[in-house]
């Protein structure tokens, strides 16, 4: 069965964040599902049109993993009941990148260690009161992948780990790497 992530998105999210562990995802034959709370078109913070399915009739725990980059996340946002739903309802590996965490503590499901970049932590500070905020560029935990945003490449390192990519593929780390430095692969 092939496996799938939804990869929630919401205006101005950032999709250069994730955009090469997108890449990998879909080399492994991941099936991804670009997901908003309304469906219909999502702009990318580069102004970009992403067409998107709407979470209102989706079962979460079809997906093996949740993807959200970081980007211009509201108070709207993380305080939407349907999102906040969908997120307590699933069972898996949510992977949070920079101020996508503060959705992800909205839904309440922020309760160990956490990072964001600090803006993001003092705006959103009432939803990460169970959490606990580490400065690092990204904290782990059994079902919580947080990142700072500039951190991307190392949060897509973390998330092919997790679930088991560069170890089915130990080429996969030098090829991301040499990718995320914007160098050219050389076939040996």
């Amino acid at each position: 069965m092939q496996k799938k992530v939804g990869f929630f998105v919401y205006d101005d999210f950032a999709i250069w964040q994730v955009s090469l562990l997108l890449k990998f995802l879909t080399d492994a034959y991941y099936q991804i599902e670009t997901l908003s709370i309304n469906g219909g078109l999502v702009s990318t913070d580069g102004g970009v049109l992403v067409h998107t399915e709407s979470i209102e009739h989706k079962n979460p725990n079809e997906y093996d993993l949740l993807l959200l980059p970081g980007g211009k996340v509201t108070k709207k946002l993380v305080d939407n009941q349907h999102l906040k739903q969908f997120l307590q309802e699933f069972n898996g590996l949510i992977a949070a990148s920079c101020a996508s965490s503060a959705i992800v503590a909205g839904a309440g499901l922020v309760k160990g260690d956490f990072t964001t970049m600090p803006p993001i932590k003092e705006i959103f500070s009432e939803y990460y009161a169970d959490g606990n905020y580490t400065d690092t560029d990204i904290a782990i935990g059994d079902k919580l992948i947080t990142s700072k945003g500039f951190a991307h490449y190392e949060f897509m390192m973390v998330v092919l780990e997790k679930i088991g990519l560069t170890e089915k593929d130990p080429r996969l780390k030098k090829m991301a790497l040499k990718l995320s430095r914007n160098q050219t692969l050389i076939s040996k």
